[in-house]
């Protein structure tokens, strides 16, 4: 932590408070590494979406599934945007990578896996996956609802 006050210790600790600060953390710190090479986050879902799928997405299920992340009308927007800059094609209501969106996938996906092993740094892949898991199970304690592909 960049601070050198004293701090109650963690078992006493607001999980709403930690949740907040470490989101707006991470989200400040990828889009702005993802900004640097002129992608957008929604973009970069995207992105995600179509390598995992090389024959293409189908446009509707697509805002569906990646939605949640921000806002359907995020992910529209992302569609038109990468677009309009030669990363995605749209045929019908299909849509596919262009070389220069394969090309710009392998770059933006180089920035996620650095971004990665920084926030990794001192945490074990089993206190992240318990940390996961923690989330998930006060999302569903407290009535909430929550889900990523």
């Amino acid at each position: 932590m960049n601070t050198t006050r004293d701090m109650q210790p963690p078992e006493k600790q607001p999980i709403g408070f930690w949740t907040v600060r470490a989101g707006e953390a991470i989200r400040t710190r990828t889009q702005g590494a993802l900004r640097y090479i002129d992608v957008a986050q929604p973009e970069w879902w995207l992105l995600h979406q179509l390598s995992l799928h090389p024959g293409g997405v189908d446009r509707d299920a697509t805002i569906e599934l990646i939605g949640h992340n921000d806002t359907p009308q995020a992910i529209v927007d992302a569609i038109d945007s990468a677009t309009h800059k030669g990363w995605v094609t749209q045929t019908d209501s299909r849509l596919t990578f262009t070389d220069a969106g394969a090309d710009k996938f392998r770059d933006a996906a180089d920035v996620q896996r650095d971004l990665h092993t920084e926030r990794m740094q001192g945490v074990s892949p089993e206190d992240f996956a318990t940390t996961i898991r923690v989330l998930q199970q006060t999302i569903e304690n407290v009535g909430g609802d929550a889900w990523h592909w």
